[in-house]
């Protein structure tokens, strides 16, 4: 990892929220990238298995698979007031006795075992993507789950160009944002991580033109 001033808890994730909370009041997730992977993990089938959601927003991911019939999920945020509206949508939805959500960060706590781990979105937001795979792949039982912006060819050089500029906008915001940036690393190199863990990839699709998503199972 870098320097503890480019970590992402020193971020702006808190103002998202209120955008990711306004579209959970009109779809079951944020959004289609969340569906698309959701629909992915419950087609493999959730039923009677726990899931761990790693970066889990406000919960929308983890709180469909409990009501597609997951035993109970467990999801950990940087952002504090994501964990809270977690909680709250769990609770909206009828699903908090089986639902737990907790701050942390998942390159550098003990994450719990589960049969279904998703990754969703989150590892473009480290520097260094090792930590947060290590450690969500050793929580893995059966099911794999990540999301990841796409980096190779066209869609990658576009996704590094962006990157880029979004980069250059949080520097000359640093006060506001903290030392946030956000990356765009080998989804192959990913892949072949998640292959040595013992996982086979079962699905993969690009989704809204820049995010590869993949699930693995074994």
């Amino acid at each position: 990892m870098e320097p503890e001033d480019r970590s992402p808890e020193r971020c702006c994730f808190d103002e998202w929220v209120d955008r990711w909370e306004r579209e959970a009041g009109r779809h079951d997730t944020v959004n289609a990238v969340t569906a698309s992977l959701l629909k992915a993990i419950t087609d493999l089938g959730v039923a009677g298995r726990t899931v761990l959601d790693v970066g889990c927003g406000i919960g929308d991911l983890a709180i469909e698979t409990v009501a597609a019939g997951a035993t109970s999920a467990t999801g950990f945020d940087l952002s504090p007031k994501a964990i809270d509206r977690a909680r709250a949508l769990a609770r909206q939805r009828g699903v908090d006795e089986r639902t737990e959500f907790e701050v942390g960060d998942g390159s550098r706590i003990e994450l719990p075992k589960a049969d279904v781990v998703a990754v969703n979105r989150v590892v473009c937001c480290y520097p260094d993507a090792d930590g947060i795979l290590e450690r969500s792949l050793a929580a893995a039982g059966s099911v794999y789950a990540i999301s990841a912006p796409i980096s190779s060819g066209a869609t990658g050089l576009y996704n590094r160009v962006h990157n880029a500029i979004w980069n250059l906008v949080y520097r000359l915001r640093e006060k506001h944002y903290g030392g946030f940036r956000t990356f765009v690393h080998d989804v192959e190199a990913i892949d072949r991580q998640v292959r040595a863990a013992g996982f086979r990839r079962v699905f993969h699709r690009r989704r809204r033109v820049v995010w590869d998503l993949a699930v693995y199972a074994r």
